[in-house]
């Protein structure tokens, strides 16, 4: 019963749109055109940013060309390129991914990768930092002091964070709060939640921490005028003076 009066419905509406593009000083414009549609298949050009999740390429994965070559578990390069989108460090070829493979695809470059910015090396330099400022990291260690970062387990870290990152796009869930990790808001404090996440502990059961434990501590939270963003479109705040 729904398609029976869904058809005649668009229908209707579709000759009311057109009757109106018709009708007043309208109906004596020319036609825009004529287009130029590019034609190039899509190996022509290059995916420079995903602009999904904050900082996780920046944050994570190395731009060297040569000492940290972007590879899977088996040695072979990930999403190689071509003679046209040639750029091949880590970065480039998360970008040039499709995110429905982010996870089967770096999971492991990002948290146990060989560049020095892999989750769990920076773990292994930053956690006497974190304990040092009473913040307890999500991550433990399996020797005191380690010796290297093998010796720091991030598995506490990978399972909170990596749910939210991977895929790299933004998700929505209409019947949660709104707000990075949920969207993303002009004014979110995306950096700032995105490390409590990985750096942390949140999650469990008397968790010293919550998401926006390092909010205001990393960066401010607004900009110098000190005017939030406005709710309703076009989100501009007054020109400045």
């Amino acid at each position: 019963m729904r398609k029976i009066f869904l058809i005649p419905l668009l229908f209707g509406l579709g000759i009311a749109v057109a009757l109106s593009a018709c009708s007043g000083d309208d109906a004596a414009a020319p036609p825009p055109g004529p287009f130029a549609f590019a034609t190039q298949t899509p190996d022509n050009f290059v995916r420079v940013d995903r602009t999904g999740e904050p900082a996780i390429g920046t944050a994570l994965l190395s731009r060297s060309t040569t000492e940290f070559p972007p590879l899977d578990a088996n040695g072979s390069p990930l999403n190689p390129g071509n003679p046209v989108n040639n750029f091949n460090d880590q970065r480039d070829a998360f970008n040039r991914g499709d995110p429905a493979n982010d996870a089967r695809d770096f999971a492991g470059l990002l948290t146990t990768g060989p560049q020095p910015n892999s989750l769990r090396k920076i773990h292994f330099e930053v956690g006497p930092q974190l304990r040092s400022l009473t913040l307890t990291p999500c991550s433990t260690e399996t020797v005191v002091p380690p010796a290297n970062d093998a010796q720091v387990n991030i598995a506490t870290c990978v399972a909170v964070v990596a749910p939210v990152v991977l895929p790299d796009v933004i998700t929505f869930d209409f019947s949660a709060t709104a707000g990075w990790p949920n969207g993303r808001g002009f004014d979110d404090p995306v950096v700032d939640r995105l490390f409590a996440a990985a750096l942390l502990q949140i999650s469990g059961a008397g968790a010293p921490h919550n998401i926006n434990t390092l909010v205001g501590v990393i960066n401010p939270t607004g900009d110098e005028t000190g005017i939030p963003s406005p709710t309703a479109f076009p989100h501009l705040r007054p020109a400045h003076s």
